[in-house]
């Protein structure tokens, strides 16, 4: 009777530690080497579309920085449009000194998508500025124009880097500067301003699939010991639950994993 207990037990023990293995390596295989793959498809994706904007982002920032030193605001004017615009204007003109120095653009992971779309909002407020507001600032500055073609020739290469050939042969001016602007806003951002925060939301929930498939060859491996170590000392209960447990959480994880992978094939378009 006892032997064939103990016989029943080691078989039933034997069960336990081969569907544990399975799913360890079932595990290993599936979630991290599948997830791997889903993750570096969405990556190369984004950054297909990202680095082409950065470029032109960092080259509209230098731009910028190239053609603000003409904007002369008169001597104590105290026009308060002028002042904002200028402003806005040098905040544009900041984000060129890192890409100078660096002569890089910037990378895909400079910005968060929330920091992205107000830097564009800015962008925009600059066309709204001179579209809007140029009538209270005339007489209030001076552009020189004239100064500006003969020193400029770096922001003419810039501008070409943003726009090919949509402004070529454009004299450097208060309206050149509003008209680039707001077509960045319109033709450059608006078609590709959801990517940044579809990729932040994918990233979230990858991070919580990594979360989720690392608790579940944790609890497989735990299992796993103390079946090794303790099985004359268990009853033969606790192991099966374990192991269903451990079933039950693999499969939660494949469903969370073919739900990442519907998400990673859907973002982006």
């Amino acid at each position: 009777m006892w032997n064939s207990y103990c016989m029943f037990s080691n078989e039933h023990y034997s069960i336990a530690v081969t569907v544990l293995t399975a799913l360890l390596t079932g595990g290993f295989l599936m979630l991290f080497i599948e997830n791997r793959h889903i993750g570096d498809n969405v990556v190369n994706r984004y950054h297909f579309i990202m680095t082409p904007f950065m470029h032109r982002l960092s080259n509209f920032f230098k731009f910028i920085s190239s053609a603000k030193i003409y904007y002369v605001i008169n001597r104590a004017d105290k026009e308060v449009y002028v002042h904002d615009f200028k402003s806005l204007l040098d905040k544009m003109g900041k984000y060129a000194h890192p890409c100078i120095m660096s002569g890089q653009d910037y990378p895909c992971s400079k910005f968060s998508a929330q920091e992205l779309e107000m830097l564009c909002d800015d962008i925009n407020r600059i066309w709204y500025y001179w579209d809007d507001k140029h009538n209270y600032m005339q007489g209030h500055y001076v552009y020189e124009t004239d100064r500006a073609e003969r020193f400029a020739t770096l922001g003419h290469e810039y501008l070409k880097e943003v726009f090919p050939k949509e402004f070529d042969g454009e004299k450097f001016s208060m309206a050149l500067i509003s008209d680039v602007s707001g077509k960045f806003y319109t033709d450059v951002w608006q078609p590709i301003q959801h990517v940044p925060f579809q990729y932040e939301y994918w990233q979230k929930k990858d991070h919580k699939f990594k979360e989720l498939s690392i608790f579940t060859i944790c609890t497989s491996l735990i299992t796993l010991a103390l079946i090794l170590l303790l099985r004359y000392l268990l009853p033969m209960w606790i192991p099966t639950l374990l192991v269903i447990i451990c079933m039950a959480s693999l499969g939660y994880t494949l469903f969370e994993m073919i739900k990442l992978d519907d998400l990673s094939k859907n973002i982006f378009r």
